[in-house]
């Protein structure tokens, strides 16, 4: 069995596109760990609950619907947390690592099983549009098209059949809309089969998982509800953002950038499945347009957003593409250039941001904790009003960059603050907003985090931890 993965890598070389890809993704990775983009969103609470010990209690059983994606993303972190010691820097650098390698293995192995190409580079195209942003959609996308890809390859039935039964289960934990995404991919391929040779057990196989599924999330969800309150009104609060049309028409208003990769993404199955090219002009046109908006309008909710619409358009792109695979990958060289090219400058642009963030909260750090709330503090005010254009020219939405721009942008989460300011000062200083307003995202419940409190930590954590204990915890 060994021999022949082995032997399926070598056949499946990869080609400039999967190159172009890849090269993009590590390029993401390796700025993403340097600037330690994870502390500026949730990736900042489950770092930091997998660093104070009592791990499961504190945070991670919030999301029990969630489990896989939570463990593939945070699990071996919080397993080798014994291992740092005291090193907090590389504990948080080691996070980076294995979440950004997460989606890694999950390629390879859909590269090993896949009968075509399209599967993968599918894949690590969608998810360079949201890795900077921990979403459980990461993982679910890929154990889902490495299920599909492994239906689509030549297997017994038996073989497909022990595989469907295996991977339910799996993506019952991952994420709700993995459920809209089979959903949808077997409406699109059921369309598509009145007038096209599209493959009808892929669309029957995928509607019956998106039945399993959707019927997994409301036994989950009943079941496995928060407790957290604050945890389960900002579920609430979210749960329709992928389904909401008119809310996933504003988030491509806001970053235009997305509109413009998703369009290239769409391109090569629109020529694969239909007596239409786009022509190579258009797709020149919109990839320089694109290239342009990722330099002036990538932040933060950038890659929050691009959460709701991109398992519907990996589902769309994916429908289309297999009426004619080959055709697909051939039209997909140049659409696929710009569309990483697009990733590339978002990404940079995006860590140059978080680099004048990291200056602006160093410059700023004192040891103990320091209230940016004070009225007495220079600290910047939020984000109020319409996001006007900072989605296309955040440049020039301020008349000091850093402080009116970036920093307010970064510090949307207002609760990440202290989380990044404690590991970026090596666990010496806290900067901290006040939380209680309706609304309000606190992480943690004081129960467990009294239990963490009773483990042993050294005099920075034991500091850090009355801090959670007296503003940041649910009693």
């Amino acid at each position: 069995m060994a021999l022949g993965l082995a032997a399926r890598l070598r056949s499946n070389a990869m080609e400039r596109s999967d190159k172009v890809l890849l090269a993009t993704f590590l390029l993401a990775a390796t700025l993403g760990t340097w600037t330690r983009c994870l502390l500026v969103n949730d990736g900042a609470v489950y770092i930091t609950a997998a660093w104070i010990g009592n791990t499961w209690p504190l945070f991670f059983d919030q999301n029990v619907g969630r489990t896989v994606s939570t463990l593939m993303q945070f699990g071996l972190a919080w397993a080798l947390r014994p291992a740092f010691g005291g090193a907090s820097d590389a504990f948080v650098v080691a996070a980076h690592v294995f979440y950004f390698a997460g989606p890694l293995v999950l390629w390879l192995i859909l590269r090993a099983v896949e009968p075509q190409r399209v599967y993968s580079q599918l894949y690590l195209a969608v998810t360079v549009m949201m890795i900077f942003f921990t979403s459980e959609m990461i993982v679910g996308m890929g154990v889902w098209l490495i299920w599909l890809a492994f239906l689509a390859s030549p297997r017994s039935g038996t073989a497909k059949i022990v595989a469907s039964a295996a991977a339910a289960p799996v993506l019952a934990f991952t994420h709700p809309a993995i459920a809209l995404l089979s959903l949808l991919f077997a409406l699109i391929g059921g369309v598509l089969m009145l007038r096209r040779a599209f493959p009808r057990p892929l669309a029957i196989a995928a509607g019956a998982m998106g039945i399993v599924l959707v019927a997994a999330y409301l036994m989950l969800s009943a079941v496995f509800s928060p407790s957290n309150p604050t945890v389960a009104l900002q579920q609430g609060l979210n749960k329709y953002d992928y389904v909401d049309l008119a809310w996933m028409l504003v988030t491509l208003w806001l970053f235009p950038m997305l509109a413009a990769a998703w369009l290239l993404l769409l391109a090569p199955g629109v020529a694969a499945s239909t007596r239409w090219h786009p022509s190579h002009v258009a797709i020149v046109a919109i990839g320089c347009i694109g290239i342009g908006l990722a330099a002036g309008g990538t932040g933060l909710l950038t890659y929050l957003f691009a959460r709701h619409t991109a398992s519907h358009v990996l589902a769309v792109a994916l429908a289309l593409a297999l009426v004619a695979p080959g055709v697909w990958l051939v039209e997909a060289r140049r659409p696929l250039l710009f569309y990483s090219a697009i990733a590339a400058v978002a990404a940079l642009s995006y860590n140059v941001d978080l680099f004048l963030f990291g200056r602006f909260v160093g410059n700023h750090l004192q040891p103990g904790l320091v209230d940016v709330d004070d009225p007495r503090s220079a600290w910047p005010r939020p984000l109020s009003g319409p996001y006007g254009i900072r989605g296309t020219v955040k440049w020039a939405a301020g008349p000091d960059y850093q402080r009116d721009v970036v920093v307010p942008m970064y510090d949307w989460y207002r609760v990440t603050l202290a989380f990044y300011s404690y590991f970026r000062s090596d666990r010496t200083s806290v900067l901290f907003h006040h939380l209680g307003q309706r609304g309000d995202w606190i992480p943690f419940e004081c129960s467990p985090l009294d239990r963490a409190r009773s483990m042993p930590h050294d005099e920075r954590d034991r500091m850090f931890l009355a801090f959670l204990s007296d503003h940041y915890c649910v009693r």
